[in-house]
């Protein structure tokens, strides 16, 4: 095991061990290599600005299961998730990686972004990931999924714009954010509400550690009426 693995993977057990979220050495090691495979191909394209190993494991990956948190915690019963916007797989491949009962699929626009992540899911063994190169403008599917979530697609009023038809009734759309979004864009947000056929509900807030700094997180959730 490389220093850099080594580091990778002790931050992110401890980052899961705080929230009692157990890892394997399976799942572990299948994120490193999705992780190895991010920093390689982001020498020709870009993927992410946070390449350090301690970073990534909290801002990325921890961060990408906050999704566990709240399913566990609101006893929200997980099947099939949506992740708009995939860009280098987050929170898509942790979540697929650490819930292998779940299916999970991702889209994003960029064709180089999915056919890395396809290159990828094939290294790493996953039969639960699916990625599919689209807009959300575009996309042509007849799914629809218990959870879309969404880590980097704007504002909230955008990811209900671009995210709620494909959130099935009862179904729930996730947006990624700070635990301080801005009243006037949860405001723009709420206008949208019955034209998306979506509820506002309580956020779910949790933090994350890297090294002395706690990194308060929320996701903020809408639910489909009917």
């Amino acid at each position: 095991m490389t220093m850099h693995q080594a580091l990778f993977d002790s931050t992110l057990h401890e980052a899961l061990r705080r929230w009692e979220l157990p890892i394997t050495p399976t799942q572990a090691g299948r994120l490193w290599v999705h992780f190895e495979a991010v920093v390689e191909t982001n020498r020709t394209m870009n993927l992410t600005r946070i390449t350090d190993p301690v970073e990534a494991a909290v801002k990325h990956y921890a961060d990408s299961l906050g999704l566990l948190l709240w399913s566990r915690e609101r006893s929200i019963a997980v099947r099939t998730v949506l992740d708009i916007g995939t860009g280098a797989g987050f929170p898509a491949v942790p979540l697929a990686v650490m819930r292998p009962e779940w299916t999970v699929t991702a889209i994003d626009a960029t064709r180089k972004k999915v056919e890395f992540l396809v290159r990828t899911a094939a290294a790493m063994g996953m039969d639960n990931f699916n990625v599919e190169q689209a807009h959300t403008a575009h996309w042509q599917s007849e799914r629809t999924f218990q959870v879309v979530a969404t880590r980097a697609l704007g504002p909230l009023a955008k990811c209900l714009e671009s995210c709620a038809a494909f959130v099935r009734p009862g179904g729930w759309l996730v947006a990624y954010k700070t635990a301080s979004v801005a009243r006037d864009e949860i405001a723009a947000a709420e206008k949208l509400l019955k034209r998306t056929r979506m509820r506002v509900e309580e956020p779910f807030a949790y933090d994350l550690q890297l090294g002395d700094e706690t990194l308060h997180r929320a996701l903020h959730l809408f639910r489909r009426t009917k």
